[in-house]
This record gives structure tokens, C-alpha cells and sequence, in this order.
């Protein structure tokens, strides 16, 4: 456990202070500096979700991230596995994006999933089929609590070898299914 602790702490320190991030992708620069900082608070949220008290703060960062996801992707059609998932839908209500929630049978076809901590209850006698097919080519997964929930520990494990992009954010991961996308594996602390 320390050295896990001291491993990611070091790759902190090290990601913080290189102008390039550490990383070789245009598409992964361009992702972490637009989308994930954001330090330009380009991206506007919808007023009813941003006001909403239920809602704490770390949940609203996560939810903010997946609204500028889907917007950065231009994604057709998310689908969201979750309990809170009306919070979520609420955040993508300024998205064009089709939405739906807690339905596994439309994974082949979504551009987007997430993946919320309580999907266990949703996912859990469902053959999961989510490799992108000729109609979706880019699909992008989010899974939380990839190292606390033993399911979504599970599903992130499997998943991420046959991604073509990963990116461990500790609390949360990505995975990106794209062949145009060169290969990776990146750990982030942001």
C-alpha cells in the first residue's frame, strides 16, 4: 500500500511539471488540456444541475468532467448505469445527445457509457457487450471507483486491455475505444 501511495505521489510531481503533460498523443494533450483541466472554464453547465443541493462536490466534479466529455467527443447517443443517474442526465440536458439511462440493452450502440458505482445492481446478470461496431467506430466508457467496488474493479481490468486508450484518474477511469487512436496508458492525478 505505501508503495502504491508513493508511486502515484512521484508520478504527480513529475506529471505537474512538464509543459507537455508526458505525453506523446495530440489527442490525449489536446483531451487533458481542454477537457480535463480546463482551466478556461469554457465549457457552461446547466443552471438546474449546478444549483441542485443534492449534489456534493465531488460527484459535481465528476459530472461536470463527463458533461465536457460528451461535448468534446460529440457523442450521438450516452447511456448512463448508475442510481443517480437522473443527476447526471440533468448535467447532459444542454448536450444534442440521445440519453438513457440503466438500459444494458442499448450498449452496442451508445458512444458513451458511464458506469456509476451502484451499476452492480443494474449490470450484474447482464452479458455485457460493448465493443464499438460499424455504426459506432469511437465509444468511450467511464467507470468510478475502479479500485474501491470490486464489480467495477472487475469491469475496468477487463476493459482496459482491450481499450485502445486508458486513462487511470485514481478515483475514476476512461477508456477510449478508437483504432485511430495511438495506444496508451496514462495515469492522472489532476
Amino acid at each position: 500500500m505505501y508503495s502504491y501511495l508513493r508511486e502515484r505521489i512521484k508520478h504527480a510531481v513529475r506529471f505537474r511539471h512538464k509543459r507537455g503533460f508526458g505525453v506523446h498523443s495530440p489527442f490525449m494533450f489536446n483531451l487533458i488540456l481542454n477537457v480535463i483541466r480546463d482551466k478556461e472554464k469554457k465549457f457552461n453547465y446547466p443552471e438546474e444541475a449546478e444549483h441542485n443541493r443534492k449534489i456534493r462536490l465531488k460527484q459535481r466534479k465528476l459530472y461536470r468532467l463527463i458533461c465536457r466529455l460528451v461535448c468534446f467527443l460529440n457523442v450521438d447517443y450516452v447511456l448512463c448505469f448508475s442510481a443517480h443517474s437522473g443527476d447526471i442526465l440533468a448535467y447532459l440536458s444542454g448536450s444534442a445527445a440521445r440519453k438513457e439511462a440503466n438500459q444494458p440493452r442499448f450498449m452496442r450502440e451508445a458512444g458513451f457509457i458511464y458506469i456509476g458505482k451502484d451499476a452492480r445492481t443494474v449490470l450484474q446478470d447482464v452479458v455485457i457487450d460493448f465493443l464499438p461496431t460499424a455504426t459506432v467506430r469511437q465509444k468511450c466508457i467511464v467507470i468510478t471507483d475502479i479500485y474501491k467496488n470490486s464489480f467495477n474493479a472487475r469491469l475496468w481490468q477487463q476493459w482496459r486491455g482491450k481499450a485502445t486508450v486508458s486513462v487511470d484518474m485514481m478515483w475514476y477511469g476512461l477508456l477510449f475505444f478508437d483504432e485511430k487512436l495511438q495506444k496508451g496508458r496514462y495515469n492522472l492525478i489532476i
